[in-house]
């Protein structure tokens, strides 16, 4: 069955109901009998958001702990602040999840407010490293670098990435980990019961525009998921280690290859290695990150049928080998037909799954493949992938539905579905696309003027407009090969900022949140209208 795309639609108010989750919610409160559990209860506030970002909160502590144990094996000097700063961050995040409890009703608007609370605090929180080790002495600096690493999107304003201390490297890659597959579906697969509301929260943050049930459970839903994830992990990591890199690099590149999220330990990104055999297992890993991870676990089971069949699949691979032909054509960038085509490839499925990994310099590519570059910057992978961009199976709604209002000027009367592959779409799923598509399109015009109204030139601006929704990195103009930041001014860096949790959350989540904290603001607070004369 062909994924289709979803979106908010008028049930926003809805209330989503599931099981008492007084006795899963807090395994310890049989110990004391009825009476005891009841008491416990009683003391923990009912709260979806607090209760879901102290679990997010704990597991970025241990996220955090793990990178100082990482610099205690290194010897490097920031292992008593990355150690420090996971215990308090754990312990905080593990009160707050303790004395909270899931609401018994939830409301979908809540579940986006949830969704969108949670992501901008595990920035916030996850800049604390960079700032008590030294390594940044700006907050906004330390929250770019976090957002852009929970948001996979790979830009930087590291300016010396390989004098940072392999513990705080490492924090880096995690923080792109943690955020490929979703740190609120880890959460989802560790709560005991979430309800009906869990599904809502998947769909809310799971990479692309579907959240499809694998089982009629949505806790084992997210924990096959992140099965599949981190066996991907554990393979890419093998494969690198193999393949000539050490241990450090092969987990850390593992993590961004998965993630699509492009952060390196080194200045020159994957281009440090020289290698074609790394080059090589870097594409093919960009390239199933790139895909369904629904369709992929469905294959491990001996379900092949749904991917190979997937009309989405054959046009990801169709898209990535047409333009790796015409880069290859029209780069001029000399040397040898098999390291052209090497670069091509590797530059080429980069960009489409937003990893951002540079092994050649594109900037000396010829101004026709360049452009090529720039198109792909917000276009994405497939649905369900970790991969950040529009992603295809909205460009396949998006075109079926732009093909059968054409028609309709020859012949009005005319009914056609609009379709996806071998699934139908309803008019209001396929009007929702559009106004994605649209929204995405104002928010990406918007974001290039604002950006170029702090000092950048339109192509880079456009560029750095482009690679912070489409949670790319690296971009074009001056940010071409590195994806450094630091040539955009702070106000346009902040823009960026912006358009990374847009991006990753596509759209939706962070609007709705923002009409809620809007609608709950006192009236006073409120633009009063003025009366028409």
């Amino acid at each position: 069955m062909t994924n289709v795309p979803s979106a908010p639609g008028s049930d926003h108010g809805r209330r989503l109901h599931h099981p008492d989750l007084r006795a899963a919610s807090n395994p310890r409160a049989s110990i004391f009998g009825a009476r005891g559990e009841r008491l416990l209860t009683e003391r923990r506030r009912p709260s979806l958001a607090l209760n879901v970002l102290g679990l997010t909160v704990a597991v970025v502590g241990i996220g955090i702990a793990v990178s100082g144990m990482v610099d205690l094996i290194d010897g490097g000097p920031d292992v008593a602040a990355l150690l420090l700063t996971g215990l308090v961050t754990w312990i905080v995040g593990s009160v707050l999840w303790r004395t909270t409890v899931v609401p018994s009703q939830i409301r979908v608007l809540d579940v986006f407010t949830t969704v969108t609370i949670a992501w901008v605090t595990i920035a916030a929180v996850g800049a604390i490293p960079y700032l008590v080790t030294g390594h940044f002495t700006r907050i906004d600096d330390a929250l770019f670098e976090a957002m852009s690493g929970f948001t996979t999107t790979g830009a930087t304003v590291t300016a010396d990435i390989e004098a940072t201390s392999k513990g705080l490297l490492f924090w880096r890659s995690m923080t792109q980990w943690m955020g490929g597959m979703g740190v609120i579906v880890l959460v989802v697969a560790v709560l005991p019961t979430v309800g009906s509301g869990g599904m809502s929260l998947l769909e809310a943050e799971a990479p692309g525009p579907t959240g499809e049930r694998l089982t009629p459970r949505v806790r084992e839903t997210a924990r096959r998921l992140w099965a599949v994830y981190l066996g991907f992990t554990a393979l890419m990591a093998t494969a690198y280690f193999v393949a000539g890199m050490s241990l450090y690099d092969a987990v850390s590149h593992s993590f961004t290859t998965v993630s699509t999220g492009g952060f390196s330990p080194y200045q020159g990104s994957f281009g440090h290695f020289e290698s074609a055999t790394l080059e090589w297992i870097c594409i093919v890993g960009m390239m199933l990150a790139g895909g369904s991870f629904t369709l992929y676990w469905r294959a491990l089971r001996g379900n092949v049928k749904p991917l190979l069949r997937s009309t989405e699949f054959r046009v990801y691979l169709f898209m990535v080998g047409a333009m790796t032909l015409w880069a290859f054509i029209t780069a001029g960038n000399g040397g040898s037909q098999s390291t052209g085509f090497r670069d091509a490839l590797f530059t080429v499925s980069s960009t489409v799954t937003t990893t951002g990994y540079v092994a050649t310099e594109y900037g000396l590519w010829s101004e026709t493949a360049q452009s090529l570059l720039l198109i792909a910057l917000p276009l994405g992978a497939m649905a369900g992938s970790t991969a950040g961009g529009i992603k295809i199976l909205r460009i396949m709604a998006v075109s079926s539905f732009a093909h059968r209002e054409a028609l309709k000027h020859l012949h009005p009367k005319l009914v056609r579905p609009v379709r996806v592959g071998n699934a139908m779409l309803s008019d209001d799923v396929a009007g929702k696309v559009v106004g994605f598509l649209i929204l995405a399109l104002v928010i990406f015009g918007g974001g290039s003027f604002a950006i170029a109204a702090t000092g950048p030139d339109l192509i880079t601006s456009f560029s750095a407009s482009a690679t912070s929704l489409g949670n790319v990195g690296p971009g074009l103009g001056a940010l071409d090969h590195t994806g450094g930041f630091l040539v955009i001014p702070r106000e346009g860096r902040l823009i960026a900022i912006g358009q990374m949790l847009l991006g990753r959350l596509e759209i939706y989540p962070v609007i709705l949140a923002i009409s809620v904290v809007t609608l709950r603001l006192p009236k006073s607070m409120l633009p009063r209208r003025t009366k028409r004369s």
